[in-house]
């Protein structure tokens, strides 16, 4: 029988063998694709890790006894199969910690680390793995907090700090009895990187317990940062109270004003160089308020003249000496 290459049944077939190669070919090739991908699939690989700056767990009573010696931080290194220990470092549900120090005590001790919440199948080593720690009884006090300024600090031309203040006056401390019995000192310090500054000064500063050597003490202080506010403001200077008689005489009595012997004679005043160079004197004004008899009465200093910010007093102490007048005694005879 004659073949018939041009067929059309012919032609079909050819078609389909045609594909069934190809799509063989295709299989194969993927197969051997998929298999040097993965070629770890159905072993078990080990493999080794380590982690660094993990955190210390104390196991203590720390509202009764005080710790010192932990290192910050602690480095361990994992040896296992690779899948569980991949799994370790993602969750980190595992922690590094001492024993239980409260059964040891006050006194100095050597503790060893001990890593907790690790798979059985993981191997672990910690460094450091044995510390040297001081137990102590704990005690806690407040202080009062006190400001120091930095002499560097550049204020601009005509310009200071007066009475910087704190968002809080006292802080917590709490450390080895011991530790506290050595407490001097504890400060802020204001400073500032500004130049030529002419405006407040806010800053947050860390707060220093110090011996009488300036030294550091180590003890826990809440908080450990306080907000200081030093207002700035321009050139002060000293000037003479001037009284001037107000309303308030009774007809028939003399009046003398004068400054109580308490009393300073100047005011201190802060304000633009400026307007405090154009003043040569403090007028306040008396009232004297139906008075008929001497007396020592309070009198506020006024409202501030334009670029004057402030004064060193908001009032003074007046002496009014009171007299009836001699006419008066003749007309009543």
């Amino acid at each position: 029988m004659k073949f018939d290459v041009d067929s059309p049944i012919v032609k079909r077939i050819v078609s389909v063998l045609i594909a069934l190669l190809l799509f063989t070919f295709v299989n194969i090739e993927n197969q051997g694709r998929f298999q040097s991908s993965s070629p770890t699939d159905g072993a078990s690989i080990n493999s080794s890790e380590t982690i660094s700056n993990l955190p210390i767990e104390i196991k203590i009573d720390t509202e009764k006894y005080f710790v010192s010696g932990i290192p910050d931080s602690a480095t361990m290194r994992l040896e296992g199969p690779q899948a569980i220990i991949f799994q370790t470092i993602a969750t980190q549900n595992f922690t590094i910690s001492t024993e239980d120090l409260n059964e040891l005590g006050p006194g100095t001790h050597s503790v060893e680390l001990v890593a907790e919440g690790l798979s059985n199948d993981i191997k672990s080593s910690i460094s450091p793995s044995i510390v040297n720690l001081t137990i102590e009884e704990k005690e806690v006090d407040e202080y009062q907090l006190d400001i120091e300024i930095d002499e560097e600090i550049d204020l601009a031309e005509g310009y200071e700090i007066i009475e910087p203040s704190l968002s809080q006056n006292m802080v917590t401390i709490s450390g080895a009895a011991s530790t506290m019995a050595k407490i001097d000192r504890v400060i802020v310090q204001l400073s500032s990187d500004e130049l030529a500054i002419k405006k407040d000064i806010l800053s947050s500063a860390q707060v220093l317990v110090l011996d009488t050597n300036e030294e550091l003490l180590n003890v826990n202080v809440s908080p450990q940062r306080v907000e200081i506010l030093a207002p700035v403001v321009r050139t002060k200077k000293s000037i003479p109270i001037v009284l001037e008689e107000g309303k308030g005489k009774v007809p028939g009595y003399s009046y003398k004003l004068s400054l109580s012997e308490d009393e300073e004679e100047n005011l201190i005043v802060h304000g633009d160089p400026e307007a405090i160079e154009e003043l040569s004197n403090y007028t306040i004004n008396v009232n004297f308020k139906g008075l008929t008899e001497t007396s020592l009465i309070k009198v506020p200093i006024g409202d501030l003249p334009e670029g004057i910010e402030e004064a060193d007093r908001k009032e003074i102490e007046v002496l009014i000496e009171v007299s009836k007048n001699e006419t008066n005694n003749l007309e009543s005879d």
